[in-house]
């Protein structure tokens, strides 16, 4: 059986970061073992690490020693893909019609096909994208 790819958006970071929600705060520390064990092969994008610097320090006041040190731990996850280019086309076409954030056209353009996003976000639903919470992976 091969490994599911996933697709980590800023929202399962800040929860497992900030744990302020301490049972969404263990799914994601519950879905990061299975990435860690190989069972899941995790993509991530710049623009997610763009959200998580600027959510842990801007509103969650981190340190940005503190919020460097957590950015490296995601970038050595074993087996990641991390994605770098966007289609601003596409997002700003979702941006126009969907009226979401535009980090999340963003992020919805950069997901492959064939790779679940993974997210507490629920406007990736407005965007067509198929989002499941780490609670509904893990099932």
């Amino acid at each position: 059986m091969r490994a599911a790819k996933i697709f980590l958006e800023t929202s399962f970071f800040i929860r497992f970061f900030s744990r302020d929600h301490e049972a969404k705060y263990q799914e994601c520390r519950s879905l990061l073992r299975e990435v860690g064990l190989g069972k899941l092969f995790p993509y991530l994008s710049n623009v997610v690490v763009m959200e998580i610097l600027f959510i842990l320090t801007r509103f969650y006041r981190f340190p940005e020693k503190k919020t460097l040190d957590a950015i490296k731990k995601i970038l050595r996850l074993r087996n990641l893909t991390l994605i770098e280019k966007t289609d601003t086309p596409t997002a700003l076409r979702m941006l126009s019609r969907y009226k979401v954030k535009y980090g999340d056209c963003l992020i919805a353009s950069q997901i492959p096909k064939g790779v679940t996003l993974v997210s507490y976000d629920k406007d990736f639903g407005k965007l067509g994208v198929v989002r499941k919470e780490p609670s509904e992976l893990l099932a």
